[in-house]
């Protein structure tokens, strides 16, 4: 039995029912419209291409934009779902034609370095003027009252496996797809899969992705740390933001002496592990440790306890800045710790950061390091919801586009809809 105020209606001819995710691509159309970014889309990310028909950069992108919002596991399943109501879902968007599966993948295979920087300037741009917050909501307070803006960098990972062929003199050698956009590098296994790193900065207390940028293998983190800095400064700029109030927070990847400078350069502060065990060496350090620990402290879930022996000043180079460092101690175990150096049956694990040591205790600079863990918890939420890792292209380019493209999803649902234009969305549906 049914409610009385439900209707069942049987038809004796298939009809295709709309997909669960096409309201929210319909509401995304709207925002992008009211707000002017298809039109500075279509303005400012130029890509000149022979054989594009009767396309436009747009038709590729807003499918693109439908993809991630859609939730669909591949590109084809999503063309399914799309196809019967393909010149709907351009209609949003106003657009007349729907790219096929073939031509958008010819496009992705071709599209340029440019035009793929152009439109990520013009999210991170957006991301600023758009944001609900006015300015950046949340952050860090020490123990003088002081604000904090604090930003994570870390990496993610896609493995593309690829079956094993015979190479032999008398066959030719192998041509893979995934050779243009991925590289060897270490992603866990013992098996020599290639893959592709994607180096992304969070803003902790909003979730806003200030920036994604992705290299083959273990991608060049040093170019890519730059463009992170980059992205940082603009949204500090942005805001009125010093940048000697600013905190990096990152993991031991960047724990040489060389990525640090690098973030020093910025006039950012930093906080990260370190991997430069040649400091527990430096006599000011040696006499630190000699000497009691500043604070001992036990982690809540691990249950390590730790001393904490704060080293207040330590040259980063001979001629370099000088850097806080932190070295936290705890005997050894039987069996090599994942993290740290063991020296006399001790582990040393090192910690530096430019926080001021009257506002940051050594605990305090402990506590703001391990708290980075959360920045994992949002990378598998991501990971969940749309799994802005998988593949859409094989060409490097076309897979930085996607990746610029895939954060766009979750954006609009920080912003402040009009009530004129949740009701125009409705009559939509309704006619």
């Amino acid at each position: 039995m049914t409610h009385p105020s439900v209707r069942v209606q049987i038809a004796p001819s298939s009809v295709p029912t709309t997909p669960s995710w096409f309201g929210e691509v319909a509401v995304l159309a709207h925002v992008f419209t009211q707000f002017g970014v298809l039109d500075a889309i279509q303005q400012r990310v130029r890509f000149a291409r022979a054989r594009f028909g009767h396309y436009d950069t747009i038709d590729f992108l807003v499918v693109l934009i439908g993809y991630a919002v859609s939730g669909e596991p591949t590109l084809k399943a999503f063309y399914e779902r799309l196809w019967p109501f393909a010149p709907t879902f351009m209609a949003l968007f106003g657009r007349n034609d729907l790219p096929c599966h073939s031509t958008l993948s010819r496009f992705l295979a071709a599209l340029d370095q440019p035009s793929v920087e152009a439109l990520r300037l013009l999210f991170q741009q957006d991301l600023v003027a758009r944001t609900p917050f006015g300015s950046p909501a949340g952050g860090l307070w020490d123990r003088l009252g002081n604000h904090w803006f604090l930003a994570d960098i870390d990496g993610t990972k896609q493995v593309a496996r690829q079956r094993a062929l015979p190479q032999t003199k008398d066959l030719p050698a192998p041509h893979r797809r995934f050779d243009r956009v991925c590289a060897k590098g270490y992603f866990g296994r013992k098996r020599g899969h290639v893959g592709r790193t994607r180096t992304t900065v969070l803003q902790p207390y909003t979730h806003q992705w200030l920036g994604t940028f992705s290299g083959p293998g273990n991608g060049n983190y040093r170019e890519e740390l730059r463009q992170a800095l980059q992205a940082i400064t603009a949204y500090a700029a942005a805001f009125a933001l010093p940048l000697s109030q600013v905190i990096v927070r990152v993991d031991g990847l960047y724990g040489n002496k060389a990525p640090v400078n690098d973030i020093l350069s910025s006039q950012c502060g930093v906080i990260g592990r370190s991997k430069e065990y040649s400091w527990l060496d430096l006599p000011e350090v040696q006499t630190r440790l000699h000497s009691a620990p500043d604070v001992q402290v036990t982690h809540p879930e691990s249950g390590t306890v730790r001393d904490l022996y704060d080293c207040l000043a330590v040259p980063l180079t001979q001629a370099g800045p000088v850097v806080r460092l932190l070295v936290a101690t705890h005997p050894a175990g039987d069996h090599k710790p994942a993290i740290g150096v063991v020296r006399k049956e001790t582990v040393y694990e090192l910690f530096y950061t430019t926080l001021p040591s009257h506002a940051f205790i050594a605990s305090d600079v402990l506590q703001v390091y391990l708290h980075r863990g959360s920045f994992e918890t949002v990378l598998s939420d991501e990971d969940q919801e749309q799994d802005p890792d998988r593949w859409v292209s094989r060409s490097p380019c076309g897979q930085d586009c996607w990746q610029v493209i895939s954060p766009v999803k979750s954006r609009p649902r920080s912003r402040q809809l009009h009530c004129d234009a949740v009701s125009h969305v409705v009559d939509i549906f309704i006619t």
